[in-house]
């Protein structure tokens, strides 16, 4: 990937209605048993931020040259929220301009980094918070950077797709 310039027919997901309608799977927490089985440094509090947490639901997909790219869309524990389904399909209609802003938008602050060296693994669509603690409707595109070290990027974008920061670090 040396151009920034992204082809939609490469990047174009033919049956995404179908996967946010039918096929998306609930993201269950782990229990207790599995936290102490996986003895985590830092083990989850999911039972003191239950609360707090939007339930997520997941499918995985090849998007251009990216295998098994997560897909999570916030809801409930009986479905995905619809308005946020919504979302999601007017962002994958678009999907490869915002691929390619995000890559530009890390390209600025990384200009060092070769861009086919980022690998897309995750995009999210729900509610997001930005870095003054507002609350929006948007997405993120996560991207794994495989250099020397390996990092991972995550670009925040409001609904209507405009980029509004980005987080990121050691992987």
């Amino acid at each position: 990937m040396d151009s920034l310039e992204l082809n939609k027919s490469k990047y174009f997901v033919s049956n995404i209605k179908n996967i946010l309608h039918k096929k998306l799977i609930l993201e269950k927490p782990l229990t207790k048993d599995e936290v102490k089985k996986l003895n985590l440094v830092n083990p989850p509090v999911y039972e003191n931020e239950k609360y707090l947490i939007q339930e997520r639901w997941f499918y995985s997909i090849n998007i251009g040259e990216w295998e098994d790219v997560e897909i999570f869309i916030q809801g409930n524990n009986e479905n995905p929220d619809v308005e946020i389904i919504e979302m999601a399909e007017k962002i994958f209609d678009e999907l490869h301009l915002h691929i390619s802003r995000a890559l530009k938008y890390l390209q600025e602050f990384f200009p060092n980094q070769e861009m086919k060296n980022y690998y897309l693994s995750t995009i999210c669509f729900g509610k997001m918070v930005n870095f003054d603690d507002y609350i929006f409707s948007g997405f993120s595109l996560a991207f794994i950077f495989d250099g020397h070290f390996e990092f991972q990027y995550k670009v925040k974008f409001k609904e209507d797709g405009w980029p509004i920061g980005f987080e990121g670090g050691p992987f």
